[in-house]
Protein backbone atom coordinates (compact mmCIF):
# COMPACT_ATOMS: atom_id res chain seq x y z
CA UNK A 1 0.00 0.00 0.00
CA UNK A 2 1.28 3.46 -0.84
CA UNK A 3 0.04 6.73 0.60
CA UNK A 4 0.13 9.94 -1.44
CA UNK A 5 -0.87 13.27 0.05
CA UNK A 6 -3.83 14.79 -1.72
CA UNK A 7 -4.83 17.84 0.27
CA UNK A 8 -4.90 19.63 3.60
CA UNK A 9 -8.30 20.89 4.75
CA UNK A 10 -8.69 23.67 7.29
CA UNK A 11 -12.23 24.41 8.32
CA UNK A 12 -14.44 25.43 11.18
CA UNK A 13 -18.09 25.47 12.09
CA UNK A 14 -20.06 28.56 11.03
CA UNK A 15 -21.44 30.33 14.07
CA UNK A 16 -24.84 32.04 13.99
CA UNK A 17 -25.33 31.77 10.25
CA UNK A 18 -27.83 28.92 9.91
CA UNK A 19 -27.09 27.07 13.16
CA UNK A 20 -26.83 29.04 16.43
CA UNK A 21 -23.46 29.49 18.16
CA UNK A 22 -21.26 27.43 18.39
CA UNK A 23 -22.28 26.33 14.87
CA UNK A 24 -23.53 22.88 15.75
CA UNK A 25 -26.28 21.28 17.79
CA UNK A 26 -26.01 18.06 19.78
CA UNK A 27 -29.03 16.30 21.28
CA UNK A 28 -29.33 13.26 23.53
CA UNK A 29 -32.98 12.30 23.09
CA UNK A 30 -32.89 9.23 25.35
CA UNK A 31 -31.38 10.59 28.58
CA UNK A 32 -27.88 9.20 28.12
CA UNK A 33 -24.52 10.16 26.63
CA UNK A 34 -25.49 8.79 23.26
CA UNK A 35 -26.85 11.35 20.82
CA UNK A 36 -26.88 12.88 17.37
CA UNK A 37 -25.76 16.22 16.05
CA UNK A 38 -25.77 18.61 13.16
CA UNK A 39 -23.39 21.37 12.14
CA UNK A 40 -22.07 23.11 9.08
CA UNK A 41 -19.12 25.22 8.14
CA UNK A 42 -16.60 26.46 5.63
CA UNK A 43 -12.91 26.33 4.99
CA UNK A 44 -10.14 25.88 2.47
CA UNK A 45 -8.31 23.03 0.79
CA UNK A 46 -4.67 23.24 -0.26
CA UNK A 47 -2.51 20.76 -2.16
CA UNK A 48 -3.53 18.78 -5.25
CA UNK A 49 -7.10 19.80 -4.45
CA UNK A 50 -7.27 23.55 -3.83
CA UNK A 51 -10.30 25.70 -3.26
CA UNK A 52 -13.11 26.88 -1.04
CA UNK A 53 -14.93 24.24 1.03
CA UNK A 54 -18.49 24.13 2.37
CA UNK A 55 -19.66 21.15 4.42
CA UNK A 56 -22.18 19.76 6.88
CA UNK A 57 -21.75 17.13 9.57
CA UNK A 58 -24.40 14.81 10.97
CA UNK A 59 -22.38 12.96 13.65
CA UNK A 60 -23.49 10.40 16.17
CA UNK A 61 -22.11 10.38 19.72
CA UNK A 62 -21.57 6.96 21.26
CA UNK A 63 -22.30 6.25 24.91
CA UNK A 64 -18.53 6.38 25.62
CA UNK A 65 -18.36 9.97 24.31
CA UNK A 66 -16.63 9.15 21.01
CA UNK A 67 -17.95 11.10 18.07
CA UNK A 68 -18.65 9.41 14.73
CA UNK A 69 -18.44 12.15 12.06
CA UNK A 70 -20.59 11.84 8.94
CA UNK A 71 -19.49 14.76 6.78
CA UNK A 72 -20.59 15.69 3.25
CA UNK A 73 -19.26 18.70 1.42
CA UNK A 74 -18.19 20.51 -1.70
CA UNK A 75 -14.83 21.87 -2.79
CA UNK A 76 -15.07 24.61 -5.42
CA UNK A 77 -11.61 24.74 -7.00
CA UNK A 78 -9.84 27.80 -8.35
CA UNK A 79 -10.27 26.48 -11.90
CA UNK A 80 -14.06 26.22 -11.42
CA UNK A 81 -14.42 22.49 -10.77
CA UNK A 82 -16.85 21.06 -8.22
CA UNK A 83 -15.61 18.15 -6.11
CA UNK A 84 -18.03 16.47 -3.73
CA UNK A 85 -16.67 14.58 -0.73
CA UNK A 86 -17.78 12.31 2.08
CA UNK A 87 -15.92 11.57 5.34
CA UNK A 88 -16.66 9.09 8.11
CA UNK A 89 -14.64 7.99 11.08
CA UNK A 90 -13.92 8.51 14.77
CA UNK A 91 -13.14 11.58 16.87
CA UNK A 92 -11.66 11.05 20.31
CA UNK A 93 -11.63 13.76 22.98
CA UNK A 94 -9.59 13.06 26.11
CA UNK A 95 -9.22 15.62 28.87
CA UNK A 96 -7.90 18.99 27.69
CA UNK A 97 -6.21 17.47 24.64
CA UNK A 98 -7.29 18.39 21.09
CA UNK A 99 -9.71 15.98 19.47
CA UNK A 100 -7.97 13.34 17.35
CA UNK A 101 -9.62 12.04 14.21
CA UNK A 102 -9.20 8.95 12.04
CA UNK A 103 -11.27 9.19 8.88
CA UNK A 104 -11.98 7.43 5.60
CA UNK A 105 -13.26 9.41 2.65
CA UNK A 106 -14.28 9.54 -0.97
CA UNK A 107 -14.22 12.32 -3.55
CA UNK A 108 -16.15 12.61 -6.82
CA UNK A 109 -16.03 15.07 -9.69
CA UNK A 110 -17.31 15.30 -13.24
CA UNK A 111 -14.44 17.60 -14.25
CA UNK A 112 -11.82 15.86 -16.39
CA UNK A 113 -8.87 17.19 -14.33
CA UNK A 114 -10.31 15.58 -11.18
CA UNK A 115 -11.92 12.34 -12.43
CA UNK A 116 -8.96 10.39 -11.01
CA UNK A 117 -10.49 11.08 -7.58
CA UNK A 118 -13.58 9.02 -8.45
CA UNK A 119 -11.62 5.79 -8.01
CA UNK A 120 -9.61 6.39 -4.85
CA UNK A 121 -10.40 5.60 -1.25
CA UNK A 122 -8.76 8.12 1.04
CA UNK A 123 -7.65 7.94 4.62
CA UNK A 124 -7.10 10.93 6.84
CA UNK A 125 -6.08 12.03 10.25
CA UNK A 126 -7.37 15.21 11.73
CA UNK A 127 -7.12 17.42 14.73
CA UNK A 128 -9.78 19.57 16.33
CA UNK A 129 -7.79 22.31 17.97
CA UNK A 130 -10.09 23.29 20.84
CA UNK A 131 -12.08 21.09 23.21
CA UNK A 132 -15.71 20.49 22.42
CA UNK A 133 -15.28 19.86 18.65
CA UNK A 134 -16.09 23.45 17.90
CA UNK A 135 -13.00 24.83 16.25
CA UNK A 136 -10.72 24.25 13.29
CA UNK A 137 -10.20 20.75 11.94
CA UNK A 138 -7.16 19.97 9.80
CA UNK A 139 -6.99 16.75 7.85
CA UNK A 140 -4.42 15.44 5.37
CA UNK A 141 -5.79 13.03 2.80
CA UNK A 142 -3.84 10.25 1.12
CA UNK A 143 -4.65 7.72 -1.58
CA UNK A 144 -4.19 4.03 -0.93
CA UNK A 145 -2.81 2.05 -3.86
CA UNK A 146 -2.47 -1.72 -3.70
CA UNK A 147 1.03 -2.67 -4.76
CA UNK A 148 1.11 -6.41 -4.02
CA UNK A 149 -1.12 -7.56 -6.90
CA UNK A 150 -0.95 -9.92 -8.71
CA UNK A 151 0.93 -11.77 -5.94
CA UNK A 152 -2.13 -13.37 -4.37
CA UNK A 153 0.09 -15.85 -2.49
CA UNK A 154 0.67 -13.09 0.07
CA UNK A 155 -2.99 -13.46 1.08
CA UNK A 156 -2.76 -17.20 1.69
CA UNK A 157 -3.75 -18.15 5.23
CA UNK A 158 -1.85 -21.06 6.70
Amino acid sequence: MRLEKISMFRWSYDEDIRVPTPGYALVSPYDGEEGIGYGEGRGTATGRIQGAVVWSNYPRRRSDGRMLPDVRGLVRTGDGASILFELRGRTIFEGDQPGRQNLVGWFESDQENYRWLNDVVCIAEGLITTPGWRSTCMAAYATCSIEILPRFDLWTVT
